[in-house]
């Protein structure tokens, strides 16, 4: 037994020590590198299939969003079998581009060969950008050796069932992006909205057609040619994510497929940070997710076995209640409190696992508060059951672990189908 709590206590303390990290890089005060070169026109590459729910109001943001100097817009419909292309149609102010399902970075690329812009902005068709969005975004591309930023991402339908924990994720994912932006160490431009410079981007040979994740592949490239990811904590998008179990498991499967697909490309020993940070610390999150996930629901079965069917009680309200002080914060304070009072043994993992979930929550309020402005009862049962979220996440990491035996993967959607 010894040695099968060895792993889980010894992730416990690196993730402890993550999170002091994410700290340090928070109250860290670094300079922003200076103003550079001003440019005077942008594209904005809208890709899209079957997006006819959202793609008129994602079409109208950009449309309202100023801009100092030449915007361009481009629709590029990829191959979608619904109304996607005649609503696009439907504004003069926008270059349409109908092409076979070929996939988002083929649809990008095209896109790309034909525009105009200095600045290329790239905004998924389910999202919508906020009125000063590509302004602020734009400003982070002229200083000095940045290429491309990042900016804040909100879910837009949050009041559906699981996009409340997706929100959360989202606001939490930008405030990451933005620590890590102070070391360059940000490889993720997301597709809400991301701006880059079109020359830098050609440079490294646009985005690969082969890998799911084709924003984390470019900006990684990009920062290896020794350009700069910047992130502004003013521009906002909103993004819809899908809510039904089938999107939900479609969309989160492609994420974990194209992060292991990252990790067979680009993990590497190097002494650039993303080399010895962050892209360890994104193989860390996975194997996280995936061993203390099974352990939890080792725990949470063995325990519900001991203490209930071996007595052949199946469900009542003890049942009930012990699976909801599982799956919410209610566990964690008993077990807190129990520790504090003498009743639970002090340990190492179990010190580390109290201070790093105590120190976890403050980031979470903190993105809340800057990214969302407002605190609701959304965002507090998001908190509150957390668990069960991060349980569904691991499930879907296991799942998708094949894919590290799978020689390519091709970039084509199957969203909304």
């Amino acid at each position: 037994m010894a040695s099968f709590e060895f792993l889980p206590t010894t992730i416990t303390v690196v993730f402890l020590l993550v999170v002091v990290s994410y700290y340090v890089l928070l109250f860290v005060k670094l300079k922003k590198p200076k103003f550079h070169k001003h440019f005077s026109s942008i594209s904005v590459i809208i890709p899209a299939h079957n997006e006819e729910r959202y793609i008129r109001e994602c079409i109208r943001s950009v449309i309202n969003a100023d801009f100092d100097g030449t915007k361009e817009i481009i629709v590029v419909d990829d191959g979608s079998k619904d109304h996607t292309a005649d609503i696009a149609s439907e504004f003069k102010e926008v270059l349409l581009i109908r092409k076979k399902h070929t996939g988002k970075s083929d649809s990008l690329n095209q896109a790309i060969a034909v525009s105009k812009g200095e600045l290329i902005a790239i905004v998924d068709g389910d999202s919508f950008v906020h009125k000063d969005a590509l302004v602020e975004t734009s400003k982070e591309v002229e200083r000095k050796k940045v290429a491309a930023a990042a900016c804040i991402v909100r879910v837009k339908n949050r009041k559906h069932f699981i996009c409340i924990w997706l929100d959360l994720e989202q606001l939490y994912n930008s405030l990451i992006r933005r620590i890590f932006s102070k070391l360059n160490a940000n490889i993720v431009t997301p597709g809400p909205l991301s701006v880059y410079r079109k020359k830098e981007l050609l440079e490294v040979g646009g985005f690969s057609t082969k890998g799911f994740s084709e924003d984390i592949d470019v900006t990684i490239r990009l920062i290896r040619k020794g350009y700069k990811i910047g992130f502004s904590s003013k521009a906002i998008a909103e993004t819809n994510m899908p809510y039904d179990a089938k999107g939900f498991l479609r969309q989160r499967t492609r994420l974990a497929r194209g992060i292991i697909d990252i990790f067979k490309k680009h993990l590497r020993l190097n002494k650039a940070i993303i080399d010895i940070y962050t892209l360890p610390l994104f193989l860390f999150n996975y194997a996280q997710a995936v061993i203390m996930g099974s352990f939890t629901v080792y725990q949470i079965a063995t325990g519900y076995f001991q203490y209930f069917v071996a007595k052949g009680i199946y469900f009542n309200w003890l049942v009930l209640k012990f699976f909801f002080e599982w799956l919410s914060v209610v566990g964690f304070v008993k077990w807190t409190i129990s520790i504090m009072l003498g009743q639970t043994p002090l340990t190492l993992v179990s010190a580390a696992g109290i201070l790093s979930t105590l120190l976890t929550y403050p980031l979470y309020i903190y993105a809340i508060l800057k990214y969302s402005r407002k605190f609701d009862l959304l965002h507090l049962i998001a908190l509150f059951f957390m668990s069960p979220y991060w349980l569904l996440i691991m499930f879907i990491y296991i799942i998708s672990l094949p894919e590290y035996f799978r020689k390519d993967q091709h970039n084509i959607w199957k969203k909304n189908e």
